[in-house]
């Protein structure tokens, strides 16, 4: 999940050249969206904080830290940053997109879907919301009809994404009707059975066939979250 996190930055992610240390406060902006891209996030947060205490009405300087925060895991000092970015700037579709994946790793699901909906209203070339809406229904409200349609969407419109095929075949294995996804709590986790391949065991016949194969010792510690890289904004 960290891993998946931190790659959130890859929305925006884009060579900066480095800036003169002298200027006023549009250059301390500008700095500190350079160390952000170079994921020098600590020097990026002192100077973003700069920024909004000189310059409260800088929506853009708001986001920038909402977005630190969120990779620090900071879920809630994130959700505030991108509200008041919000109050500044209704129509941001992205701090949208980004609120419903805080609730997302707070596992709020109908919040979730409800932002990123907000988000695909304001801009409805935010093809990446549709995976996120796929990947909410999946994994936090076992919905398989609606993952299918979610992200049949997805890849009907981001057909060069590199994970293509694997999202088509997870598409696949949803579709199967013998196929089951485990229940919330569930010992075994949504990603052992699609790496299981679909097949279609209950829980407690899952955990016997897991040990004879020792299982345990071979699984994948990817996430689901990780299959995917998301493109640009």
């Amino acid at each position: 999940m960290k891993k998946y996190i931190s790659l959130i930055i890859l929305f925006i992610c884009m060579s900066v050249e480095a800036l003169p240390e002298s200027g006023g406060q549009e250059d301390t902006f500008k700095k500190a969206t350079t160390y952000f891209f170079q994921k020098k996030f600590e020097m990026a947060e002192l100077l973003l904080q700069e920024v909004i205490k000189k310059e409260p009405e800088n929506e853009a300087a708001y986001s920038y830290l909402g977005d630190i925060y969120l990779i620090k895991n900071r879920y809630d000092g994130a959700l505030s940053l991108y509200n008041k970015a919000l109050e500044l700037n209704p129509n941001s579709a992205e701090n949208y997109f980004r609120i419903g994946q805080i609730y997302y790793y707070k596992k709020v699901g109908n919040v979730s879907l409800e932002n990123f909906d907000r988000a695909i209203q304001l801009n409805p070339k935010m093809k990446i919301v549709y995976y996120h809406k796929g990947l909410t229904s999946l994994m936090l409200l076992r919905d398989k009809a609606s993952t299918i349609q979610y992200w049949e969407r997805y890849i009907s419109l981001a057909p060069e994404d590199p994970q293509y095929e694997n999202i088509k075949r997870v598409i696949e294995l949803l579709k199967d009707p013998n196929f089951k996804l485990p229940p919330e709590g569930s010992d075994v986790s949504i990603e052992e059975v699609l790496l299981l391949g679909g097949e279609t065991l209950d829980t407690k016949e899952r955990q016997s066939e897991n040990k004879k194969a020792d299982h345990e010792k071979k699984k994948s510690s990817d996430k689901i979250e990780e299959i995917y890289l998301d493109d640009d904004l």
